[in-house]
């Protein structure tokens, strides 16, 4: 999930915030600095907010080093029992949180007194569930595949010329979110793009691209049957380097 907080007191003259979750063993976690539009308040935006004990975050960082390392290999199954593990260690995780601190400002961090997250995360995972279903997506055929979705060729979907002209020159900027529903073949059924932006070009292009440049191999079982699934990625829109 990505969390987005907005407020006067957030003001700072920093390009990345860091943020952590308290009191619990959890590792802080950057967010993007922008603006709310029609108030101008400060904002700031932390994609993908890890629930996960620094000791966990360790090995799914691993596996995904892994995925980096050798990103023409499709990553090795990941056994029921450690997704059901890692579930149950997310939410316990959650309900042990009762405070986020915000290092806006080093020396004078904001701290949202949030109290225990569980029930929280509990309804948002809940909601989660049901959203599967308004997509298209078995959520109990969800929770017995071992090897998700695998995208063969990611580098290969967007490129600077893909840039919506208009965009650039206005020096529009933008984060997407695609999620691709991808049948037991492979192919790609449908494309929803999610941003957090007004421009719906960004959208647009995004899903036009993708879903004529990108390719997969299908999710599948502990036995290997290949099943239908879902796939999402962020791509991010961005004008020079900064």
């Amino acid at each position: 999930m990505d969390m987005l907080v907005i407020g006067r007191p957030l003001g700072t003259d920093l390009q990345t915030v860091p943020a952590k979750f308290l009191p619990v063993d959890g590792k802080p976690f950057d967010g993007s600095v922008a603006s709310a539009v029609g108030s101008g308040d400060p904002a700031i935006l932390w994609p993908q907010v890890p629930l996960y004990s620094s000791s966990t975050l360790a090995e799914i960082e691993r596996e995904r080093d892994f995925s980096k390392r050798r990103p023409g290999v499709r990553p090795p199954a990941i056994p029921l029992a450690e997704q059901t593990a890692r579930r149950a260690e997310r939410q316990q995780f959650a309900a042990s949180v009762s405070e986020i601190e915000i290092d806006s400002r080093r020396s004078h961090p904001v701290v949202l007194e949030t109290g225990s997250l569980g029930d929280a995360i509990a309804a948002f995972d809940k909601c989660n569930r049901d959203s599967l279903k308004d997509w298209g997506v078995d959520p109990d055929l969800e929770n017995k595949i071992v090897r998700p979705v695998w995208a063969v060729n990611p580098s290969d979907w967007l490129f600077s010329t893909d840039y919506p002209e208009d965009m650039l020159v206005r020096g529009k900027e933008s984060q997407v979110e695609v999620r691709l529903l991808i049948d037991a073949t492979g192919k790609i059924t449908k494309c929803t793009s999610l941003s957090h932006f007004e421009e719906e070009e960004f959208n647009q292009i995004t899903c036009a691209k993708v879903t004529q440049r990108a390719r997969f191999e299908p999710a599948e079982l502990a036995d290997g049957t290949k099943v239908p699934s879902y796939y999402t990625r962020r791509i991010i829109f961005r004008v020079g380097s900064h």
